[in-house]
């Protein structure tokens, strides 16, 4: 990867002119109070879980076979990565838009992934198979997991300036944006929706 050709997987939310609701941010402040109106979600969300290692399973031996997934196991795997990224963006109040259910195209906060060329790379495929795939991103695992415990404190810390102000700081605001894609671009990865290792780094 080079700077002019970016990683195939990014999250996006643009930046917005309008206030943040300061009752949300109460919530927030309470205790993270806010995260009981996305029960509904994250329920759905641990079952689809649950699913989807299953189908990113399958998906390793078709690309094995094959060289490439069939375009339900795709769609499958962008619609949870997805997913997902919608209700961290609502819970850091990137966007105060409440997240849909499964897939939604207009919704603010958004993940691209560029297809990866066929075909893709068998070996990755059968280290994938045998769980070694995601082994291979527990670097990027172990940095993550600490900066997740930096994060809600920080989405805390929003809480408390959007009710003092009524706005979440442009700096927090690219902040959980550049978390996310972190992210998604490792989760992206050890679903095969990329072949290309994630980089170190916030940037795109």
């Amino acid at each position: 990867m080079t700077e002019e050709t970016p990683y195939p997987i990014d999250f996006d939310v643009p930046v917005d002119s309008e206030y943040r609701s300061r009752g949300l941010a109460a919530l927030g402040v309470l205790l993270f109070a806010k995260a009981i109106l996305l029960i509904p979600h994250l329920f759905l969300l641990l079952l689809y879980f649950f699913v989807i290692q299953v189908v990113v399973w399958i998906g390793y031996w078709f690309i094995l076979f094959q060289g490439g997934k069939p375009f339900w196991v795709e769609n499958l795997e962008i619609i949870f990565v997805s997913w997902a990224s919608r209700v961290f963006a609502w819970f850091t109040s990137t966007t105060d838009v409440y997240p849909t259910f499964g897939a939604d195209a207009d919704y603010p906060a958004q993940v691209s992934v560029v297809e990866a060329p066929e075909p893709q790379n068998r070996w990755l495929a059968a280290a994938g198979i045998v769980l070694i795939r995601p082994i291979l991103a527990i670097p990027h695992l172990f940095i993550l997991l600490w900066l997740t415990l930096g994060t809600l404190f920080a989405a805390w810390f929003g809480y408390v300036v959007i009710l003092i102000t009524g706005q979440l700081p442009l700096s927090l605001h690219w902040y959980f944006v550049a978390f996310h894609r972190w992210w998604a671009r490792v989760w992206g990865w050890i679903a095969a929706l990329t072949d290309e290792y994630p980089p170190f780094h916030f940037r795109r």
